[in-house]
């Protein structure tokens, strides 16, 4: 990989992080590697220090850019953030020397169409989830590609990334697949089973190249989309329309990372 000059740092608030700053600052300095204080086109690498959550507003503050990203966990779980505080030391002989790997993920992006204006759009390396509100059941139209699928109903709909397999999809029963895999992942959120209403109650697998389109029942009704834990809030919601999309991001991993060792050293 290629040897890196120059980083742009970005971190998170908490104390935990404002402790490790210093120590990262002149830890880098010291290899003479220049800290800018803006992500510009000469900047080799992104260094994020915090957890998942600050890996995902970097995401949106920069919009998606497509430069490495490393990050070091002064977090909780950290599942994008490959380095620990106290692996300093081996985190910039590894970018100094360009002994890293470079893994690429394809983000999600939702297309809103409302009455209040034009279509909004979103990205996110996780997920995209759509309901009402914390205690209101949704009534959602499904759509796969061309074909209506049904009429959902339950807490919501939530449509994940590989990336975001791990993510809220595992909290409500998904599957885990690994990033290799380029698939969508469509999951039913408590979903409605009675005389009245039926559900699909198992995930949805589908290709990349396929669209996830979503409809309130009632055209124009009230409802929120949350995007890798955004929320965005309508008063006219109309559709929502999901898919993959070409534009990459990059995490920097080290040369022996493996994803399902990553996995049990997470979760088991």
């Amino acid at each position: 990989m290629k040897n890196v000059r120059k980083v742009f740092v970005y971190g998170s608030d908490t104390q935990s992080t404002a402790q490790f700053m210093p120590l990262l600052t002149s830890g880098l300095e010291s290899a003479g590697i220049v800290i800018s204080d803006l992500l510009t086109d000469d900047v080799d690498m992104i260094v994020v220090v915090g957890g998942d959550g600050t890996f995902l507003r970097l995401l949106r503050d920069h919009e998606f850019p497509r430069i490495p990203i490393a990050g070091i966990n002064t977090g909780h779980l950290g599942f994008f953030m490959e380095y620990m505080p106290e692996g300093l030391e081996d985190f910039i002989t590894d970018i100094k020397t360009g002994d890293y790997s470079i893994h690429s993920h394809r983000p999600l992006q939702a297309v809103v169409t409302h009455s209040a204006g034009a279509p909004d759009v979103y990205k996110g390396i996780n997920d995209v989830v759509i309901r009402k509100n914390a205690s209101s059941i949704v009534h959602l139209d499904l759509s796969i590609g061309q074909n209506f699928i049904e009429r959902f109903s339950g807490d919501g709909l939530l449509i994940s990334t590989p990336a975001g397999s791990t993510s809220y999809n595992y909290s409500v029963g998904g599957g885990i697949v690994d990033p290799r895999v380029s698939v969508i992942q469509v999951s039913p959120i408590a979903p409605m089973n009675t005389t009245s209403y039926r559900s699909f109650t198992s995930d949805v697998i589908l290709p990349p190249d396929m669209t996830v389109k979503i409809e309130p029942e009632h055209r124009g009704s009230s409802g929120v989309v949350i995007v890798d834990g955004a929320e965005y809030w309508y008063d006219h919601l109309e559709s929502i329309s999901v898919s993959l999309i070409s534009d990459e991001i990059f995490l920097v991993r080290k040369t022996d990372y493996s994803y399902w060792n990553w996995v049990a050293q997470k979760f088991i």
